[in-house]
């Protein structure tokens, strides 16, 4: 195995929370603190270097306070309009509905991933309501399920949606974008 160039500079993730914040570290130590945030598709950097702001603690209330109005203001999407997307092999139509036939029984099933990881799907037979009438049952199924789970911010890592109400609990009074 070839040895790693030591020129590359690596990113290395702290601990405790600093949801998008990591320690830049160079040949010669720690150097900066990168704030990094993904939304839609798009990165939101923001660097702070140790010599610009005068050590490493005032970089890094300056990363915190970056990260934080970052936050607010390019929020999650919700859960229900990330659910509500029809990916490309989707042939029903409907996010969440599909149609199954194994084995000669035919069947339209409505699926939910929830929050946890989970599922919760249920089918209705073609054989039972007929083909019409299981799509709309399947699809009536997807919207009840969808009304179920409730709606939220929808993070990838639990850490953005702690330090999220961990803003709100410290300022009552703010206001997020998007809500």
């Amino acid at each position: 195995m070839p040895k790693r160039d030591k020129k590359r500079r690596r990113v290395s993730k702290q601990k405790a929370n600093d949801y998008g914040i990591h320690l830049l570290v160079g040949i010669k130590g720690p150097r900066a603190w990168k704030v990094t945030l993904y939304r839609d598709g798009k990165t939101f950097n923001r660097l702070f270097s140790f010599s610009r702001y005068g050590g490493r603690e005032a970089a890094r209330k300056a990363a915190d306070a970056c990260r934080d109005q970052l936050l607010l203001s390019h929020l999650p999407r919700l859960s229900r309009d990330i659910r509500q997307r029809i990916i490309a092999t989707n042939t029903s139509g409907h996010p969440g509905v599909h149609y199954r036939c194994y084995t000669g029984v035919a069947y339209w099933v409505a699926r939910t991933t929830l929050r946890n990881g989970s599922s919760v799907t249920k089918s209705f037979r073609v054989e039972y309501y007929g083909y019409e009438r299981a799509k709309e049952l399947a699809i009536r199924e997807r919207e009840r399920q969808l009304d179920g789970i409730g709606d939220y911010r929808s993070f990838k890592v639990v850490e953005g949606e702690r330090r999220l109400m961990q803003l709100l609990v410290e300022n009552p009074t703010l206001e997020i974008a998007g809500t």
